[in-house]
């Protein structure tokens, strides 16, 4: 397993910041795609995340899709989301911890990976790739939440 964490500071209410990062079926309207990324979709019959239930969701991606579900989570503080191909082959743990910070929101991603079979040879580079899709999920969620209106 390795990681990786980036930090960043939004001018936000946490609540906002929490809510945004929850709410899976509308990452389509901020979180644009890249290179690896290609896009969430929430599973057909399930237009919006289940009041009583975690959210889960797809991830497409460069080596291809990514089942995920909220699996923990504090309000206005922290979200745990696990990730993993089908063939389990790749599994991913992403934490979020949203911290008030007197006026602001520090929100810090945790993402740890692991790899097993043939990716494990390439480990180092999904996770520098990871790493760098992770910063720029961070900059496009401060863009996201800190936009007027």
């Amino acid at each position: 397993m390795r990681s990786f964490t980036d930090t960043i500071e939004i001018d936000a209410p946490a609540h906002d910041v929490y809510a945004t990062l929850r709410a899976v079926d509308a990452y389509p309207g901020w979180l644009t795609h890249s290179m690896v990324y290609r896009g969430t979709r929430v599973p057909p019959g399930q237009a919006a995340p289940p009041p009583d239930g975690p959210p889960t969701y797809v991830d497409a991606t460069m080596i291809g899709r990514m089942r995920g579900e909220l699996v923990d989570d504090v309000p206005d503080r922290e979200l745990r989301f696990h990730q993993a191909k089908p063939s389990g082959r790749v599994d991913a743990l992403i934490v979020y911890d949203v911290e008030d910070s007197g006026g602001v929101t520090r929100v810090t991603r945790v993402g740890q990976l692991t790899t097993h079979g043939m990716y494990r040879a390439v480990e180092p580079v999904f996770v520098m790739v990871a790493a760098r899709e992770s910063r720029r999920t961070m900059k496009a969620l401060k863009a996201h939440v800190e936009a007027p209106g």
